[in-house]
């Protein structure tokens, strides 16, 4: 049984992140916490780090036991040699099971070595996290990632709300403020 198939996971998503970038990641980790969603952040977890192997510990979360891995992409994400080893051991994790496991949040664009520019993400620009959500949304299924949507009072709340005139999600290279889409490839965007 892969891991993926496995239905507990100690956490529905991992945050992976360099701590200059904290600010934004702790909002996004507060939204997922106060929605009833199991998330790793360091500081959630440093009673339980304590002491711990951290290289050992976070290759076996980041590989193991979270069902979604969220990877926050900046300058300083690149250069950290702690967000290399998380990212390693995601990479193992999605490559092993070869389906969606990591979810990129670009803060910049920087280009990160092994997060290939045709992966789907979105962009910290475009994106913030809720600070307020009149609904919970509804469990995380292990087919399913966290959902992107526009703070709309009338339509389910997510983890992230769209800024006005952006789109839940990017191509690197291929954005566009006019929103025409490759003809090729319907579902990306020129």
């Amino acid at each position: 049984m892969s891991t993926a198939d496995s239905a507990d996971f100690e956490y529905d998503v991992a945050l992976s992140f360099a701590g200059e970038d904290r600010e934004y990641v702790e909002e996004v980790a507060a939204s997922l916490n106060k929605h009833g969603i199991k998330v790793f952040y360091d500081r959630y977890e440093q009673a339980k780090l304590w002491g711990k192997d951290l290289y050992q510990h976070l290759a076996d979360v980041y590989r193991k036991r979270s069902r979604y891995c969220v990877m926050f992409l900046s300058h300083h994400y690149a250069a950290k040699l702690w967000t290399t080893h998380e990212r390693r051991a995601a990479q193992a994790r999605a490559f092993e099971e070869n389906q969606e496991y990591i979810l990129p949040v670009r803060v910049d664009d920087t280009e990160v070595a092994g997060i290939l520019p045709t992966i789907g993400y979105v962009s910290a620009k475009d994106f913030t996290p809720l600070r307020r959500s009149p609904r919970t949304p509804p469990a995380l299924t292990k087919n399913d990632p966290p959902a992107l949507t526009k703070n709309d009072p009338d339509e389910e709340q997510h983890l992230f709300r769209s800024k006005p005139g952006s789109g839940p999600l990017h191509r690197r290279r291929e954005v566009s403020n006019s929103g025409s889409f490759d003809k090729r490839h319907p579902h990306r965007r020129r």
